[in-house]
């Protein structure tokens, strides 16, 4: 079923103009910079995003940079059967990040850059430092609900109206991140019950079209129009809005949503790890998150003092449930491996 869930990404226009932006944030090849150096790094963020950060980097320190885009469980497979390709981990989830050091996959490296950091973008003990935040949202074409006399959704009971039978989008959540996250929400919203979660999306499963690889695959499917709603990164959706998906709305659950801490972390056994800590020290870094805006990626610079995009979602203004990350970790391999036994193979039976 996976390989027919591949789907192309969003082709953004301003990505170019992004990219020539954010390198200029470099004030030129450093002097003390060794032309032998290297880094590669596990990006897990949308693609341009991930060009313009290694470009950044590499033009400021003249480290060779270079970047494989994964999903957050794509990077835990690959470190599972690969440790050593990549130096750096850098987005998803914070929980993903734990549950690899768990695995021992893990350097810590408490960045001096992460000291002015808030304590819930931060792990103190160097597991991970937070670059970024959004938070889950329903990403709806207003075309599409009007063809259906329904209003955007601001409950996740409303995902479960019969009306919206194939027309709902969600990332499949051994994959990606988000589709985890939304799982774990509900869970969190039924005071922990994994079952009731499990129940809530066997009772979604029949409105679902397709369970996407990718984040923002669902972003694009509601923004053509293929499905209505999307589960999504309020940060996703407003960069299709942005690219020209203008029937596009954002809108959030009632009860409370999920929200995402994207980490960057040092990876074990890294072959550049003098290079991955310059990077992470980079990225953490005021300078570097002031340009976030420029790319944009319109997710929420997690430094205090950093520039915040017109356009970027007020993070401050979502109601958002109360979000453990240990327990997050915890959980995900039985969530996981319930949803594609009891979910997935259903979704197959369709």
């Amino acid at each position: 079923m996976m390989n027919n869930l591949l789907l192309k990404k969003i082709t953004i226009a301003t990505v170019s103009a992004g990219l020539a932006t954010f390198s200029l944030a470099g004030c030129g090849n450093s002097k003390d910079a060794n032309p032998s150096e290297s880094v590669s790094i596990a990006c897990s963020q949308q693609e341009d995003f991930c060009q313009a950060v290694t470009a950044a980097f590499e033009k400021e320190t003249g480290i060779k940079t270079t970047y494989v885009r994964l999903g957050a469980g794509e990077v835990l497979a690959r470190l599972k059967t690969n440790q050593g390709e990549f130096d750096v981990w850098a987005g998803g989830q914070a929980e993903n990040h734990l549950i690899a050091n768990d695995s021992g996959w893990i350097e810590a490296y408490v960045s001096p850059e992460s000291k002015v950091l808030p304590d819930e973008y931060n792990d103190k003990t160097g597991i991970w430092s937070g670059f970024y935040t959004d938070s889950i949202a329903f990403c709806s074409n207003k075309k599409e609900l009007n063809k259906k006399a329904l209003s955007e959704p601001t409950s996740w009971d409303d995902l479960l109206n019969p009306s919206l039978k194939g027309s709902v989008a969600m990332p499949h959540p051994a994959t990606a991140g988000v589709g985890y996250m939304a799982m774990y929400t509900v869970s969190v919203l039924n005071d922990g019950d994994l079952d009731k979660s499990v129940s809530y999306f066997k009772k979604l499963n029949p409105n679902v079209m397709q369970y996407s690889k990718s984040a923002a695959t669902g972003t694009e499917q509601a923004g053509r129009g293929e499905v209505v709603t999307s589960i999504a990164l309020d940060s996703d959706c407003q960069k299709a809005i942005s690219a020209g998906y203008s029937d596009l709305t954002i809108s959030y659950p009632k009860e409370g949503t999920g929200y995402e801490v994207g980490a960057v972390s040092i990876l074990k056994n890294a072959r550049n790890e003098a290079s991955a800590k310059k990077f992470m020290d980079w990225i953490l870094s005021t300078k570097a998150q002031n340009t976030y805006a420029e790319i944009p990626s319109y997710a929420a610079p997690a430094h205090p003092k950093a520039k915040v995009g017109e356009n970027v979602p007020k993070q401050d203004k979502i109601k958002k449930v109360a979000w453990d990350m240990r327990q997050a970790a915890d959980n995900r391999e039985a969530f996981v491996s319930l949803f594609e036994k009891q979910i997935a193979s259903a979704d197959n039976a369709k």
